[in-house]
Formats: structure tokens, sequence, C-alpha cells
């Protein structure tokens, strides 16, 4: 009997034979080990080498340990699966790094029997460098694979293994540990969400975080076969509340990766090909509806990282999609248009970060919805991927090995004294700086990071008056609000390379053009200072002039002066009120 695929699954499939493999990503760092074996394995066509082969033993720092074999493994179970190591008292592997910076630390446990031993029955904790990343673990009967991401700030990784309680062993089948890509983990731009509203979460790459879901929303399975950086993404399809809310949407063209948004390594090109959108054609939904899904995490307000994925895949145009994203039922990003975000370049992969606690069921819930500027015909809301890491540090301690004790014992008293030299100097330098007349300060942004070509001196703060040319040219969020009436979306007069363009008039009667960028996004920050660099400098008659700029609260605004006649475009190719210049005027 012929079996018939849906359309939607006939498109899937068709776009996973269609969409080349993805080309390898290659770290600096790239450590693959097949533990407790003496020869290689190979797993998605990655060569682990055997930890009990010359030189690769010399990984192998510290500890009592033995290598097991699985006598009749099953015959679908991949190689790298058919041996262990297994350490029957603290033990570790100690790589020497060539990069600091993030890396990946993968661990890989399928448990078997062997010799004296059921895997099964291990339990142990695992520490990378000192911080806790699994506490009194138990590996379940089948394959298993643990992937964490943090930052090595030192010219080496040591992993320890310690047994916990009765079992007396802990074991491992193999190791990854590799460099991530550069800004793979962006220290600002990250969004916290909660009651008290959204703020901006600093020092992201800081934490260590633990990978807890992966998913491709409105698509199939993606295996490290079509990833850059050898992951495995599931449908969403048993997360999703109300599945009756969701409808799949895929395309079969490429997505325009551009400079400053997502890249491969991100998210590979089939996340970004699908999404799930708005069911509108479900007639037992209200005309206003979200998506939801609820992700399993661990409970009582345990902090998490929450990565969103976005390509409008679904407007025939730019400027269409506008929705809200929730996370928890907070509002996390409301308005969200992509088209502003991506620059202005249609169906161009972007990412979000969120952080937020889990609550006490248990879940991590997140929605998108439409926004309240969207027109009842275009009303839509989409989402392509998201990520769940559990951010560890808050929640997990660090281990000191004994025969570090007296060091740091050592460190704390000499420390010590030099934190309370430093307290003095601090204190006598702030008498000296209180006799002083007082300076006007300004409010400090919190939205970006300070502008590296003013010798690291943030816009919106400087040590002293006139330390370079821009504070001049700061005006006040408040003040621009109110030459906007608070960005009223009838005073919109275009849109510009990273947002829309209002008419405002201040309180003297200056007439000015206020460009918006989409607040707390990343994308578009180093055409925003590069704006701010150049026009400063810039006077000419035919260029308009920057008025000046503000980045108070996570906002990323230009302020022109205001051209009655419009840009130089209508006159050129003309538009519905006004024809075009002819050829002799234009000479």
């Amino acid at each position: 009997m012929n079996t018939l695929f849906p359309i939607p699954s006939i498109l899937l499939l068709l776009l996973l034979l269609l969409t080349p493999f993805s080309v390898s990503f290659s770290p600096t760092d790239n450590f693959l080990l097949s533990c407790g074996s003496h020869n290689n394995a190979s797993l998605f066509n990655r060569v682990f080498t055997g930890d009990s082969t010359n030189p690769s033993s010399n990984f192998l720092s510290s500890g009592d340990s033995v290598s097991l074999a699985y006598q009749k493994p099953p015959q679908n179970l991949p190689t790298l699966y058919h041996t262990a190591r297994v350490f029957s008292s603290s033990g570790s592997y100690r790589f020497n790094m060539k990069k600091n910076g993030t890396h990946f630390v993968r661990f890989h446990f399928s448990p078997f029997k062997a010799q004296s031993f059921d895997l099964k029955s291990a339990k142990f904790s695992i520490f990378v460098n000192g911080a806790s990343v699994l506490s009194n673990f138990q590996p379940p009967n089948d394959v298993l694979l643990k992937e964490f991401i943090l930052n090595i700030e030192s010219n080496f990784l040591e992993i320890l293994f310690r047994p916990v309680g009765d079992s007396g062993f802990a074991f491992v089948n193999a190791l990854e540990v590799f460099t991530a890509p550069v800004d793979f983990i962006i220290d600002f731009g990250a969004r916290a969400v909660g009651p008290s509203g959204v703020e901006e979460y600093r020092n992201l790459s800081s934490m260590v975080l633990e990978t807890v879901h992966r998913i491709n929303v409105g698509g199939l399975k993606i295996t490290p076969f079509n990833d850059t950086l050898w992951r495995t993404w599931i449908p969403d399809e048993d997360y999703l509340v109300f599945k009756g809310a969701a409808k799949p949407a895929v395309s079969t063209h490429i997505p325009k990766y551009q400079k400053g948004g997502a890249t491969r390594e991100i998210a590979p090109e089939n996340v970004y090909m699908t999404a799930q959108q708005m069911n509108r054609e479900n007639s037992s939904l209200a005309s206003r509806f979200n998506i939801t899904w609820n992700f399993p995490v661990s409970p009582g307000g345990v902090p998490h990282l929450v990565r969103l994925h976005f390509c409008d895949i679904v407007s025939p145009a730019l400027n269409l999609l506008y929705f809200d994203v929730y996370i928890n039922g907070y509002i996390a990003y409301k308005d969200l248009d992509l088209s502003a975000l991506t620059i202005h370049t249609l169906a161009s992969p972007v990412y979000v970060d969120f952080v937020t606690n889990s609550d006490d069921s248990g879940f991590v819930q997140v929605s998108v919805g439409p926004s309240e500027l969207s027109s009842s015909i275009r009303m839509n809301a989409i989402l392509n991927g998201a990520e769940i890491m559990e951010m560890l540090n808050d929640v997990r301690t660090k281990v000191v090995h004994r025969r570090k004790n007296l060091w740091v014992l050592v460190g704390s008293v000499v420390g010590g004294i030099v934190v309370f030299f430093l307290v003095v100097t601090a204190f006598l330098l702030g008498t000296k700086c209180r006799n002083k007349k007082p300076k006007q300060r300004t409010l400090e942004s919190v939205g970006w990071t300070p502008l590296s070509m003013f010798g690291g001196s943030s816009l919106s703060r400087s040590s002293e008056p006139g330390s370079h040319g821009l504070l001049g040219l700061k005006i006040p969020f408040a003040e621009i609000k109110s030459a906007t009436n608070n960005f009223d979306r009838n005073l919109i007069i275009g849109s510009g390379g990273f947002g829309m363009v209002y008419k405002g008039v201040f309180r003297d009667n200056t007439k000015v053009a206020v460009k918006r960028g989409m607040p707390g996004s990343r994308q578009g920050l180093p055409e925003f200072q590069t704006e701010i660099t150049v026009l400063s400098k810039i006077r000419h008659r035919h260029l308009v002039s920057l008025v000046g700029f503000c980045e108070e609260n996570s906002e990323m605004i230009l302020v022109y002066e205001y051209v009655e006649k419009g840009p130089l475009k209508k006159h050129l190719y003309g538009s519905s009120r006004q024809t075009p210049l002819s050829w002799k005027q234009r000479l």
C-alpha cells in the first residue's frame, strides 16, 4: 500500500535533500577522544582518537582508571560507544589550549556491563576547570550527550570526574572540547525578562551554560551532518501548548546571512528555512491569539538563557510583519520588526537572547503573538528556532583540590592586604575629589558597549567635559519623546537604515527627523556608531546634517535636520504626489 505524505512533509523532506551539507567549522582547539579505546572511532564523519593510544594517553592527567569494552554491542550502536573510561577514584583529563575564549565541552554516555562494572549504577560529579557542571549524575539507559558552553581563560582545561556514594566509580564514553566561533556568546544586548520588565543583561560570556533544548521550530530533525557545529535540532511539535494555533511555514530559498546578524554557526540554514506562524485558518480561534511553547527545565527560579531565532520567510515584502514576544507570560520584545533588525533585508536570519528564571512548575514558556501595530490583513507572528540553556554559575559550586588549600589561604591573606590598601587609597582620593567643585553628571547608558573609537569612553559619560566633540550632540531621551509625541506612528515619514524615521519638533520649534533603531537589538550597532563618527565630522550643504544622538535606555536614536521637500529618491523616481525631475533638471 502506498503511503501519502501531507504537503508540508514533502516540502520539508525536499528541503533537507536539496540543502547541501554544511561546511564544517574549523575550531582552533579541537579535541575529540574515544575514551577507553586503543583505536580511533568515527561519528558523523568526525574522527575520535582513542585515549589509550600514544600520545593521546597524555590527556589522562590523574586518578586510577581502567578501559572497558562492550563485548556484545548491538549492531546499530555506533563504535564510539563500544568502549568507556572508568574512574574508580577522582581522575581527570587535561588539555593544553591554544586559544582563550568560549568553548564547547561535550560528554557522551552510553552505559553497558563489562567485567565487574555495570555502568548504569554509576553515580558521580564532573568539574571543568573547577566549575561544577554535573552533580550526583546518574546516566540513563540510552545514549546521552551533555553539552556545556563556557569561557576558558587559561592555557589548559582540566575535566575532573569524582565518584559519589556507594557506586565507587565514574565513567565516560567520549569527550569533545573545541573552540566556539567568535561572538557565539556576546556580553551585551541580552534582555533580562521578569516581573519588573525588561533590562539589559551583561557579561553573559562569563556564565557556564548547559544546553537543555535545541529546537527547529516548524521543521524536521536536523542531525550533526547539517550543522557546522555538529549539533542536533529536534522538532517543536511536542512542546506546542495548542497545536491548532500554529501553522508550519517552509521556504526553499537559502537565507540571506548578513554581517551583524546570525551566522551559519549560530544556526544552520535549515532552521531559518522553516517556522511556525499563526494559523489564521483555524475558525475556532479568536482574531488575535498567541502561539505558545512550554519547555521543561529545572524548577525553582533557576536562570536560563533563551535564544530565539527569527527569519521572515512569510512576508512578501518588508515592513509588513510586527509581533510581540513573551517569556513566561512577561512581555520580552514588543513590536518586533524583523525588517528593522535585519537592516531592511527580507529573509535575513537574526537571533535575540533573553535571560529569565524558571517558575515552580519547571517550565520556560515562550509565546509569539500579533503586535498592536499589525494590520488586520497582515496579522501574523513567527518563530524559526529556540535554544534553552541553563545558567549554572549561580546554582553550582566550584571544587578546590585539597592540595591547593594552603595556597588558597595564602592567596586570601595577601589579597586581603592588597584590598585594604586599595580601600585606603580610594578613600583618600575620594576625600580629595570632594574638595573640588562638583561636575554635572549625565545619565549613564545601560544599552550599549563603549565606543572604542573614542578612547574607550561611552558616548554618555566622560571624565572631563569636552574631552571629545560628541558631548554637545547628546540629546536626552525625554526630549526626543516629547518632540515626537512619544513616537506617534502618525509622525512616521519613512524608514532609515535600521529603523523608523519620525518627524519631530523641539521646544524651540526646530524641526528634526528622528531615526530610531529597534530598542535593545544588537543588529545595527556598528552602523549606529559609524554614522555618528562620520557625520559629526562632516558639514556640507548637499548632505543632511546630524543634529544629535541618544543611547539612553538601550536606545539607538539619530536626529537629523528636517528636509521639507523629502528625500532625493522621490524627486528622481517620483511618487504618488509628485512627478520625477526631468533629465534637463537633473543635469
